[in-house]
């Protein structure tokens, strides 16, 4: 492989990285944010959804100016070792993650109010994988 190759994988997985703990962190927020007001859906969802939107345009137009190929975003592994193992590490840590979710809450599914909806778990849920697969990435690509 490439020495450009290479960094070019680097340059994504640090792209990767970014994002997804971006993206964790809007999804967190959005989903505390449902908890906290949820007797003020109308105007207060309306704003949150709408930040949302906006975060996913600037996210949408990042990913395509940032000058990678398109394919990059369709493959499943990176052709360097060293990046894929980095990578299969970080699923391994969401998946840990999501099942100590699941475990937790069903250990303590009586103490959550009956007012949260599936859908904010869910994106409960959807923030802690993304914030653990980001800080995964980071931790371990820190040379």
């Amino acid at each position: 492989m490439k020495q450009q190759n290479i960094k070019t994988e680097e340059q994504f997985m640090s792209h990767d990285i970014w994002i997804s703990i971006s993206a964790g962190m809007v999804c967190l927020l959005l989903s505390v944010y449902s908890l906290i007001k949820q007797d003020q859906h109308t105007e207060g969802l309306l704003t949150v959804g709408m930040s949302v939107f906006f975060y996913i345009i600037i996210i949408a137009i990042y990913i395509t100016k940032a000058d990678f190929p398109l394919k990059m975003y369709f493959k499943y592994a990176y052709k360097d070792e060293f990046l894929n193992n980095i990578d299969i590490n970080a699923y391994k840590h969401t998946s840990f993650a999501f099942g100590f979710c699941l475990i937790a809450v069903f250990y303590k599914s009586d103490e959550i109010p009956s007012e949260v909806s599936h859908a904010t778990m869910a994106i409960l849920y959807l923030s802690i994988m993304l914030l653990v697969y980001g800080a995964s990435l980071l931790w371990q690509s820190r040379d």
